[in-house]
């Protein structure tokens, strides 16, 4: 009878485990237009690792301007929302994100629903 018991055991974490990792959904667009426009965010490009970067967003609706800084240099670029996506068109190229809120000031950006190592902070 004993034997069984660790066997439980080891199911009951693997359900917690699970239940757990399905808590943590992703932002809605609700969610998302409460949260970024009128803030600024930064944090460490995904792209190549290394490069500081922050991102001040201009308020809107459902888009706005984003007055940007990649390495040093600045930019200007537009966001939107689509869905519960949140969009980004830098000129140069564009990116769609879905983000999972970690904390108040901190959010976990998925890309094409791929989790990125670095999180976006705000400001």
């Amino acid at each position: 009878m004993f034997a069984f018991k660790p066997v439980l055991l080891a199911s009951a974490m693997i359900v917690a485990a699970a239940s757990a990792a399905q808590a943590q959904a992703f932002m809605t667009q609700k969610e998302i237009l409460a949260t970024i426009p009128g803030s600024t965010a930064y944090g460490i490009a995904n792209s190549d690792g290394k490069t500081q970067w922050a991102q001040a967003y201009g308020k809107g609706r459902k888009k706005g301007k984003i007055a940007g800084n990649f390495g040093g240099d600045a930019y200007e670029a537009k966001w939107f929302v689509d869905g519960n996506q949140w969009c980004e068109d830098w000129g140069s190229g564009s990116g769609c994100f879905q983000f999972v809120r970690i904390s108040e000031k901190e959010l976990q950006p998925y890309k094409n629903g791929q989790k990125q190592k670095h999180i976006w902070k705000l400001k």
